[in-house]
């Protein structure tokens, strides 16, 4: 590390070449180094930001789901403009169990991927947003998600698999009318 002290990325590219570095680490076990290259990054304050980013992908690798979602709140505590970043940490809360905050975190997702035309994390959000009103047996609210998004829209969801906007719709439908043909009835 004491070599990269002196050079500091001074481009975009660099910076990119900076992180690609500490990803490729992550990506072949070397935890260690990579977590190091990021903590690099974070001590100057034109690239603390990606530095905290990138770190919270290595924990994520790494398992460390806690350590991630620390690094990317303050990520967006500093700079929540991304909607990849809100939604990175809508998945991360929705797998460590925090499902309501991860509600609101895809719902930030969503209205800035609007406002940005980024579409894929405004669709993506979406669908994870729907799935995790699900867990919380909101199921208007899931059927509301999905009615958004394209025909056949599916994506990966971590220990399921991937699934589809028609899924959890069949899903949503089936729990209305079991909700409705229940003699009791549920509370939100």
């Amino acid at each position: 590390m004491k070599n990269m002290e002196l050079i500091r990325p001074k481009s975009e590219n660099e910076l990119a070449s900076v992180l690609k570095t500490a990803y490729n680490y992550a990506c072949n076990k070397n935890y260690e180094k990579a977590i190091e290259l990021c903590d690099w990054l974070m001590q100057d304050f034109s690239t603390e930001i990606a530095g905290r980013r990138e770190r919270a992908a290595v924990k994520s690798l790494m398992g460390d789901i806690d350590g991630a979602i620390i690094d990317l709140k303050h990520v967006l505590k500093n700079d929540g403009l991304e909607p990849a970043d809100f939604y990175t940490l809508g998945i991360l809360l929705l797998r460590n169990g925090s499902t309501s905050e991860a509600i609101e975190r895809f719902g930030d997702a969503v209205r800035i991927g609007d406002a940005a035309k980024h579409y894929y994390y405004r669709d993506s959000s979406l669908l994870f947003r729907a799935e995790a009103k699900l867990k919380v047996c909101d199921f208007e609210g899931a059927l509301k998600d999905v009615s958004g998004l394209p025909d056949g829209f599916k994506t990966y969801f971590s220990g399921t698999g991937m699934r589809s906007k028609e899924d959890i719709a069949d899903e949503a439908r089936a729990a209305i009318e079991r909700k409705a043909r229940s003699k009791f009835q549920f509370k939100k």
